[in-house]
Parts: C-alpha cells; structure tokens; sequence
C-alpha cells in the first residue's frame, strides 16, 4: 500500500480510500459505527500502520503518544463491542492468553517504547485525532507528514 510509503503524494483522503480497497471490511465497520472509527482508519494512513494485528499494535504509541485523542475519545473506543470483538480474536490468532501476553511483554513492548523514543518524541506537533479538517483530508500525506515531524516506521 502507498500510504505505507514516507513519501507518498496520496491525499490523506486517498489513503484512507486505499485502506479501505485493501481492507473491505474496516471500510464496512467504520461506514456502520461513524467518526469514532474513520478517526482512527486515518491515525492508519497518516503514521502508515495497516490493519493487520501487527499494524493496529505498532499504532498504539503514536495514537497514545502522538495524537491529541484524550481520555474519553480513548475509553469509548476501548469498551466498543467490535473493538473488543477484535482484541479477543488477536489474542487468540497470538495463541491464546498466554502466548499473547509473552509476546506482547518480550517483542511488542520494547518495540512500543523504541517507536515512541526513536520516532513519536520528535514529532513536533500532535496530530489533532478527532478534528481532522477538509483540507487535511486534501492534503498529501508527505506534506503532512512534514509539517508534523512524522517519520514511519519501517
């Protein structure tokens, strides 16, 4: 996927609709549930993490650490029925309880804190999470992320 590139001249609208050809099914989810979700399916695009388990993992530090989401944005979207759907289900694709928290503890964890030092510290200004505006959505992912000190993740 193109947004996954650093320099990709995708509109952040472009990428969200290139998430969505390539994962159907959040597209269908976030139609259903509303702004709470597309919000989230642009923290995707913009710091170019896909939807797989992997993807939404790698997210976590620059949607805690890098975006303005707030407490109640954070709690509503944790206790969603889907979302907790699908936090179930990544545990289990993991191997089970177990597995997946010696996973998350050995591998996951130091990766979230080397993505937050090495990469979210240096942004230099907080994507605003929920007020995301039109010519945001118009503007090309390496332009935006420019102007917020955005380097991905490779």
């Amino acid at each position: 996927m193109q947004f996954k590139q650093q320099n990709c001249r995708l509109t952040l609208r472009g990428g969200l609709e290139e998430l969505y050809r390539h994962a159907p099914e959040v597209a269908v989810v976030s139609q259903r549930k509303g702004k709470m979700f597309v919000d989230h399916d642009l923290t995707h695009v913009l710091f170019g993490c896909d939807t797989s388990l992997q993807g939404e993992i790698l997210l976590k530090p620059w949607i805690l650490f890098g975006t303005t989401i707030n407490r109640d944005e954070l709690k509503a979207y944790a206790m969603d029925p889907d979302v907790q759907m699908l936090n179930e289900e990544g545990v289990q694709l993991m191997g089970g309880r177990l597995k997946a928290y010696t996973l998350l503890l050995t591998y996951y964890l130091p990766l979230f804190f080397w993505i937050w030092i090495s990469r979210v510290r240096s942004m230099s200004t907080k994507w605003p999470h929920s007020d995301v505006t039109e010519d945001m959505m118009n503007t090309p992912l390496d332009e935006l992320r420019r102007a917020y000190g955005i380097r991905l993740y490779q």
